[in-house]
């Protein structure tokens, strides 16, 4: 017996834990706003906790299951911790904890009647995501990832008094609850195909049961479009993503780092759980993986596109977070193509490759949200263009801000790079498959994370460049100030988080293998990584190699090489002059880039991705503004004209309904009969 609680003990122990402190905190903090403080600190060290238990379920490549007491008669409640969960749970925890730390300053400038019950969301938020990690039948997943949905729309709808607020609320839990109906339909097929030899009944709905089906082909493809369109509703996958540029920016920026670092995770989780771990891979179709692959490229390509044109810095990391997501639905595509076509290293490269960029976003997007918090609380204003100059007053955080942009923008050697060269060294494997279109199809998927990676750079050198660099643009960004203590701890946090998986990419993917060695059935430590701890070499021996240990220690060479050089063989000494201004006698803020000027060259050359609309201001107006409006086409193109038929249909309902108790029993005994005939046959 060891004297410490296994995994999966330690993980329930911290999912009660979070949801004890809610409650207790909500009637705290009703008393004393003092105490957030102390509340959050322990709320954190639970993420501390579930952090350390998901890295020992990694290490140690356990599989540990409980049966609980409650639930419905003959479904106790069954819960598991294996290596997937373990990763996942090491992403809730570790993200969560600086998220917290940060949330123990950032939420005093929360008006004090709304603390109580955001503190209360928040943790119960966390244990919601946890439950979903931990689930191991049907029925509690659902309850859990319902919880979660009901919970996250609460914290975006916090400053609920705003009506675009509440319009973005109401869209999430639209998008939440069609994915929701999705969800429930794939295990509800792959409960009803388990074999004959276990007696049918509730008892089918756990995850066991499942794992033993055995769908046709025509079956297992109407589960792998559920899974995916249900996840993806959650994950933003295009056209369900229309919901999270509006919900991320309302929410508190606590809440939007986590919306978008964690509760986005829970769809990937998701995604792999039912497709590689209840349908199996050998039920999988490897021409499944193209769609997957291409809709993955495309929602990079359009997500970067989207954020390059924002002003609002939430809005243009929500779009961020569509690109980042595009880049693991391909790495998803390109495991499910390898995989069933016999190429089993290039395959588990991909998919690796997705998990690590799950954890890289979820540590490098989190500590962005929290940097874009900061920016606007400072300068009370939600606009780019109303900032500017931030960097003089606010350098510590602004700072940690910089490491999240290289690391998100795919600089070597920050995290960021690492996940997207392994996607694309697998990607450039395209020449092993067999026929014309396939290879096509992976290069071109290869073509799209390039450009989208590039168009990454650009995008956040326009937000770190208008909103931290040169002069104020307003009163506010004049005046801005540093942030609190609690708020750097926990930006510190995350850059800690972003600097480790950047400079141990062979033991971060060591424990993804034993994360994915169950769903693929081989491993990819043995084969992939000979060189030891200080090379990637992913694909030995022709592959290209990497090591950030080595690069940092070029740069180190380098840069100092590169000073003293000029000073060696060069002039002993320095000529300073002014900055030419342009023939300007004084340099204003109007002498700069605006956010809208800077992506006027994308906006031109991308014309096709946006639905834009510009005001010409008229002769006689005495002080002409241009207005340019970029819109997401999918709302015109898509759930407008949807919006249309549904008024539609509902007005031809309304012509039917005659008050009559007998003629509802009558439509209610028809929809019964037609369920069961469809059911019957399924």
């Amino acid at each position: 017996m060891t004297p410490f609680p296994d995994s999966l003990d330690t993980s329930l122990l911290v999912l009660l834990a979070w949801g004890m402190t809610g409650i207790l905190g909500f009637f705290l903090l009703r008393r004393s706003e003092g105490l957030l403080g102390p509340l959050s600190l322990l709320l954190a060290a639970g993420g501390v906790v579930l952090a350390f238990s998901g890295i020992r379920g990694l290490v140690r490549g356990t599989e540990l299951q409980r049966v609980l007491s409650g639930g419905l008669p003959g479904l106790p409640l069954h819960v598991r911790q294996d290596p997937l969960s373990s990763f996942f749970l090491l992403i809730l925890g570790g993200a969560a904890t600086g998220i917290l730390l940060f949330s123990a300053g950032y939420l005093r400038s929360l008006p004090p009647p709304r603390l109580p019950a955001f503190f209360l969301r928040t943790a119960l938020f966390l244990a919601s995501m946890e439950g979903v990690f931990l689930a191991d039948d049907a029925y509690i997943f659902m309850v859990f990832w319902e919880i979660m949905a009901l919970v996250s729309y609460a914290l975006v709808v916090t400053e609920n008094d705003r009506e675009e607020v509440r319009n973005a609320g109401f869209l999430y839990l639209l998008m939440a609850h069609f994915g929701s109906l999705l969800i429930l339909v794939a295990f509800f097929v792959l409960a009803t195909h388990e074999p004959s030899s276990l007696s049918p009944g509730l008892s089918s709905f756990t995850f066991d049961a499942m794992r033993t089906s055995a769908p046709p082909a025509g079956t297992a493809l109407l589960v792998f479009v559920c899974t995916l369109l249900g996840f993806g509703a959650k994950a933003g996958l295009i056209p369900l993503h229309v919901w999270l540029p509006e919900a991320h920016p309302v929410a508190p920026s606590p809440a939007s780092a986590l919306l978008s670092g964690v509760m986005l995770k829970t769809a990937i989780y998701g995604i792999l759980r039912v497709l590689f771990g209840l349908l199996g891979l050998d039920h999988l179709n490897y021409a499944w993986g193209v769609p997957v692959l291409l809709a993955g490229g495309l929602m990079a390509l359009f997500g970067i596109l989207h954020a390059l044109v924002q002003s609002d810095p939430k809005k243009l990391l929500a779009y961020s977070s569509i690109e980042n997501i595009g880049i693991i639905f391909l790495g998803i595509g390109l495991a499910i193509l390898y995989l069933r076509s016999g190429h089993s290293m290039a395959g588990e490269i991909a998919l690796a490759a997705s998990l690590y960029h799950a954890i890289n976003h979820a540590f490098f997007k989190s500590l962005l949200f929290m940097g874009a918090g900061t920016m606007i609380h400072a300068t009370g204003s939600h606009d780019l263009n109303g900032m500017g100059g931030l960097l003089r007053r606010m350098p510590v955080s602004g700072g940690f801000v910089l490491v999240g942009v290289l690391c998100i923008a795919g600089l070597p050697p920050g995290n960021g790079f690492v996940s997207e060269w392994l996607l694309l060294q697998a990607a450039l494997q395209a020449g092993s498959l067999s026929g014309t279109l396939l290879r096509s199809a992976v290069l071109l998927g290869g073509a799209l994370l390039v450009l989208a990676s590039a168009l990454a750079a650009m995008g956040f050198v326009k937000f770190y460049g208008i909103g931290y660099l040169g002069l104020p643009r307003s009163e506010g960004a004049h005046n801005a100030r540093e942030v609190s203590t609690a708020e750097k701890v926990g930006m510190a946090w995350m850059v800690g988080g972003c600097l480790l998986l950047a400079l141990s990419p062979v033991r971060m993917l060591s424990w993804i293998d034993q994360a994915l060695r169950p769903l693929t059935g081989s491993p990819l430590r043995e084969n992939a990584f000979p060189a030891g701890w200080l090379w990637l070499l992913p694909l030995p021996p022709r592959g290209a190699s990497y090591s950030p240990e080595i690069l940092l220690g070029l740069l180190a060479f380098l840069l100092p090489l590169a000073f003293l050089l000029p000073r060696l063989f060069g002039k002993s000494s320095i000529r300073q002059s002014p900055v030419w201004g342009c023939g300007y006698g004084t340099r204003t803020f109007r002498m700069q880039d605006s956010a809208g000027s800077f992506a006027q060259p994308i906006r031109h050359f991308f014309a096709n991705f946006f639905l834009m609309k510009r005001h010409l201001p008229e002769p006689e107006e005495k002080s002409p503004v241009f207005d340019l409006t970029v819109e997401d086409p999918h709302w015109a193109y898509l759930y407008r004209p949807l919006l249309r038929l549904f008024q539609a249909i509902a007005t031809l309902a309304e012509k039917v309904r005659s008050g009559r108790i007998s003629v509802y029993l009558v439509y209610s005994f028809g929809t019964l009969i037609f369920l069961l005939t469809v059911f019957r046959w399924m």
